[in-house]
């Protein structure tokens, strides 16, 4: 191919059209992507500007993508932000002239003018695809290094799922909770801001997520654990096809059914520890996902497999994990 390509921003009302052939052409034999899920996750919430994400157009006709994601939650100063690179994508005709390269660079040219100076690949942001770069995509990991990602072949995370149509909470675990005189639900909605609390306190990192959740009013999927002494000992988020916010647990619907659901954001106060309360919680959510009509159960980005595996979750898929600095 010698026809000039042209690097421009992503103009949903001209660009939509053709985005989901170049996804499904470049990596839809891996990760078959839908229309309605691919706009959700890049442009159809809040979070969204007009030149967050970037196309090469060659003869008219887009054969690159790439998309931005920076960290615009409530509350958030720009000082603050981060941001990283969510996926980039270049047509199998036109890929090793450059085009992912070029792509590449103006998307860190546009990070810089939106004041990001601390990245991630894939991971981060409240809409994304993937928690790193996966390690199913051939040439993946040797663009990446070469476009100066830090990159450690054994730093890794991984999405583990579980079908949890037929769950129930293990007797022993209700039993050890019962113990500890452990409650487990839904949260309230008069019980938000102690939640949103809780996690300023004891996990920050978590803590713009439930704030988003409580303002799209998708309070009943934070799940709560009560000790009568200490009042909200650990918490969690619950993700089901109903849910406000399309998270990358709900993302992958092509592959694991319109049922799908998923559970993140596990948390336990440090003193709180030891007794049971975390396996608990994630055992309580997948039953209450259970009775939603949730299917398969997503879990995305994490490296404590035994842990989960507990309770019959098992590895989906893996990723490399990268961050860096932008100068």
């Amino acid at each position: 191919m010698s026809a000039k390509v042209l690097i421009r921003p992503y103009n949903p009302n001209l660009d939509t059209a053709a985005l989901l052939p170049l996804w499904q052409a470049a990596l839809g034999d891996t990760w078959p992507m839908r229309d309605d899920l691919l706009r959700r996750q890049l442009t159809d919430h809040r979070f969204y500007r007009g030149d967050d994400h970037l196309v090469a157009v060659a003869d008219g006709r887009i054969v690159g993508f790439v998309g931005t994601q920076v960290d615009r939650w409530a509350g958030m100063a720009q000082d603050e932000r981060g941001g990283g690179i969510s996926v980039v994508v270049v047509h199998p005709d036109w890929q090793r002239q450059g085009i992912g390269t070029r792509l590449h660079e103006a998307a860190l040219v546009q990070l810089r003018r939106e004041g990001v100076q601390k990245l991630r690949l894939g991971g981060g942001g409240a809409y994304r695809f993937w928690p790193g770069i996966p390690t199913d995509l051939p040439g993946t990991y040797e663009f990446f290094a070469a476009c100066g990602w830090p990159l450690e072949p054994d730093r890794r995370s991984c999405d583990l799922v579980r079908d949890v149509s037929d769950f129930r909470v293990p007797p022993a675990m209700r039993a050890r909770l019962a113990e500890e005189d452990v409650t487990i639900r839904p949260a309230r909605e008069d019980e938000v801001e102690a939640v949103i609390a809780f996690e300023y306190e004891h996990f920050p990192g978590w803590a713009a997520g439930f704030v988003h959740m409580g303002e799209l009013g998708d309070y009943q999927n934070m799940l709560v654990a009560f000790d009568p002494d200490m009042g909200i000992a650990g918490t969690l988020m619950l993700h089901t096809p109903s849910s406000r916010w399309l998270t990358a647990n709900v993302t992958w619907k092509t592959m694991l059914g319109d049922s799908l659901g998923g559970v993140s954001a596990v948390g336990v106060a440090e003193s709180e520890r030891g007794r049971g309360i975390g396996i608990g919680m994630v055992a309580v959510g997948s039953d209450v996902l259970r009775a939603r009509g949730v299917g398969n159960c997503h879990i995305d980005w994490t490296s404590i497999v035994d842990f989960y595996g507990k309770l019959g979750y098992t590895v989906w898929r893996r990723y490399w994990m990268s961050t860096r600095t932008l100068s």
